[in-house]
């Protein structure tokens, strides 16, 4: 530990090195301003200490200067340097001390307000986070969703949401939402079919980072979908539609059922069990998994072991909550197996979308939450107890 002699300290630069500042390159920034400081020689005259997170994560990077008062964004190298020098530009700034009053700039945000007089009865706020989509129509079905459960939702409850990547806003700009609009509780309730990564990592990386920011705010986490008797109904009304019949018996039809993929094991063995399952419900011979990437089987070999296994035709069943660029490649796949296999018939059933079923998971999901009942909670606390053990840096997902 360093112990530095600073009778001559004019200033002191605070610079954030939270999570949200970190992730927006304030490493970067701290060894920008050092270096500055160095190249003039002003070591003794201006110190600098890097912080936990200063709550004002939308001006990231955060950089303060005392005793001066004035608290800067930092957006590029230029501004860094420039607050050594003193010569910032008035549109870094954040806040300024003008004749011994805080004024915030006109360009940046109030914030939310950290006492709140007259509070009457809790607020409660439930966030459903949506996986996000490169395809926008796929991140719309999920707000239409979500709008069309809100009928089914107490109104004095606060509903958002957000997406975990490739949409906005994402799951911080979500709780910030639900904390400015007065929430003192925000229950994250998880649209996501199997618990993996997403549901055991990323979203509980964000409510733990969300408690250090709203101290005062209490969190829960609901659980993923996961498998559900809803699920199989779902799956059945879906097989319907393209005119298989759940309650017929079909000598040589197969149902290939096909997940996104992941690399965690035990979502991979879920789904496998899901697979099963449907086999159980149905008086059908062949029902097999597949994966669209990241693992095996592939469709390509999900298909050919349907073939070989004596199917003439097979429903191409998709694990999917919503439309996205997986979809559109799935119909091509059809049309390619079409052409491969002509003694073979195949149909694309649909994705689950706007299945009043789905509506009766995500809420039991949410009552769970609220009453505090979820599993999820448990995935918090391990999680936890990851981070303690390995460390874990958090990201933002856009």
């Amino acid at each position: 530990m360093t112990t530095w002699n600073l009778n001559q300290m004019q200033r002191h630069l605070l610079i954030c090195n939270g999570a949200t500042c970190m992730g927006a390159g304030a490493e970067e920034v701290t060894k920008q301003i050092r270096d500055e400081i160095r190249k003039n020689r002003l070591d003794e005259m201006i110190h600098t200490s890097r912080t936990r997170c200063n709550g004002r994560c939308k001006d990231k990077c955060v950089v303060i200067d005392y005793p001066k008062g004035t608290w800067y964004s930092v957006q590029d190298e230029e501004t860094s340097r420039a607050i050594v020098q003193d010569t910032a530009e008035e549109s870094s700034i954040i806040y300024s001390v003008e004749h011994g009053e805080r004024i915030r700039h006109e360009n940046r945000i109030k914030g939310i307000d950290k006492y709140k007089k007259g509070r009457g009865p809790l607020k409660k706020a439930v966030l459903f986070v949506g996986h996000g989509s490169r395809l926008e129509a796929g991140n719309e079905e999920v707000r239409q969703f979500v709008e069309q459960t809100k009928t089914y939702i107490d109104p004095a409850l606060l509903v958002e949401t957000c997406f975990l990547e490739f949409a906005s806003p994402n799951i911080e700009d979500g709780i910030q939402l639900c904390v400015e609009r007065g929430a003192d509780e925000v229950h994250v309730i998880p649209i996501i079919l199997l618990h993996a990564g997403h549901s055991k990592m990323h979203i509980p990386a964000e409510i733990e980072h969300a408690r250090e920011h709203f101290p005062d705010v209490r969190f829960t986490y609901g659980q993923t979908i996961g498998i559900h008797e809803e699920i199989f109904e779902i799956l059945k009304s879906r097989l319907t539609e393209v005119g298989f019949n759940p309650d017929e018996k079909h000598d040589d039809t197969a149902i290939l059922l096909i997940a996104r993929g992941g690399s965690d094991p035990y979502a991979n063995g879920d789904f496998y069990k899901i697979t099963r399952l449907l086999w159980e419900k149905l008086d059908v011979p062949i029902v097999e998994s597949a994966f669209m990437g990241v693992t095996t089987p592939s469709v390509e070999q999900g298909i050919e072991r349907c073939i070989r296994l004596g199917a003439k035709k097979i429903v191409m069943l998709p694990y999917f909550l919503f439309t996205g660029v997986l979809m559109e490649r799935m119909a091509k796949m059809v049309q390619q197996f079409t052409e491969q296999y002509e003694d073979v018939d195949f149909l694309l059933a649909n994705y689950f979308g706007y299945h009043p079923n789905l509506k009766k998971v995500l809420l039991e999901r949410m009552d769970q939450a609220l009453d505090g009942t979820s599993t999820g909670m448990i995935d918090l606390e391990n999680f936890r107890k990851y981070a303690e053990e390995h460390g874990y840096e958090h990201h933002h997902h856009h």
